[in-house]
């Protein structure tokens, strides 16, 4: 059973849709030898799930994956495994901003690509380790994007923010109320990213951790879209074993459904019979 139930709906207007999935982080935080993204969860890469949950939605034609140049073999084995479609690998770069670039880049340049793909009106980039994404946010952050040009998942901020002084005491605390954490996915009428993505990595070497950061350089407002609480993001080992739990839930409730319908198509069978 995959994350995201993945409706096949006709898509946002019928807009031409594709999604960057960055999955080149090295997984620090997490420990161990394996990027999280590449890590098991009930056998199945993580990164998988995500592909998954993308690869159910219809109106999605296209799905990059940016991986560590070290890793791109260990990804078509996954794609092979798991016989995912509509999914090209490419190459990341040194960091996070330039390994998205590389992603738009199959859609503009022939550097990263065999073959040029069909330019999108509107691309998603979402983590590769937030599996949990589901068709509806999805489509908001799009038909968001189509509007203003640029769209974002948000969460509530759970913990109040603080600034320390140079001295280590308190400085001063933020309004929680007035701010929101910046979640994935999101999403951009392709020509506005890949030209923002243009000028940060031209002009700039610092790195860009937020897409919607790049805003100065979209030259739009970005429209904030309310995100559900299974946009969390995969980054301890505490949240693998919580994707792991989440996903045998998701199992035993799949299990549980076709239980009961094969019980009413039993009891409609026999009683087809007794009325014969």
């Amino acid at each position: 059973m995959e994350p995201s139930s993945g409706s096949r709906g006709a898509g946002p207007a019928a807009a031409a849709v594709a999604v960057v999935l960055p999955a080149g982080g090295s997984g620090e935080r997490l420990g161990g030898a394996t990027p999280k993204q590449f890590c098991a969860v009930q056998g199945r890469p993580l990164v998988s799930y995500t592909v998954r949950a993308m690869e159910r939605i219809s109106w999605i034609s296209d799905i990059i994956v940016v991986v560590s140049p070290e890793y791109i073999e260990t990804m078509k084995s996954i794609i092979e495994k798991y016989g995912h479609k509509r999914v090209t690998i490419v190459k990341g770069g040194l960091t996070r901003h330039r390994s998205i670039f590389n992603g738009l880049k199959v859609f503009a340049e022939n550097e990263f690509s065999n073959h040029l793909l069909q330019k999108p009106e509107v691309v998603i980039i979402h983590d590769a380790v937030r599996p949990f994404v589901e068709e509806d946010i999805l489509s908001k952050v799009v038909m968001a994007a189509k509007d203003h040009g640029a769209a974002g998942a948000i969460r509530p901020l759970v913990s109040t923010v603080i600034a320390s002084a140079a001295d280590g005491c308190l400085d001063h605390s933020l309004e929680r109320a007035r701010y929101r954490a910046s979640e994935m996915p999101q999403a951009f009428l392709f020509d506005i990213i890949y030209e923002a993505y243009q000028q940060h990595c031209t002009f700039h070497s610092s790195p860009c951790g937020n897409c919607l950061s790049s805003r100065k350089y979209c030259k739009t407002n970005a429209k904030l879209v309310e995100g559900t609480a299974d946009l969390w993001k995969v980054t301890y080992k505490r949240d693998l074993y919580a994707a792991e739990s989440i996903i045998k839930g998701m199992c035993s409730s799949l299990w549980l459904s076709v239980c009961i319908f094969l019980s009413l198509i039993k009891s409609l069978v026999c009683y087809s019979f007794e009325c014969l």
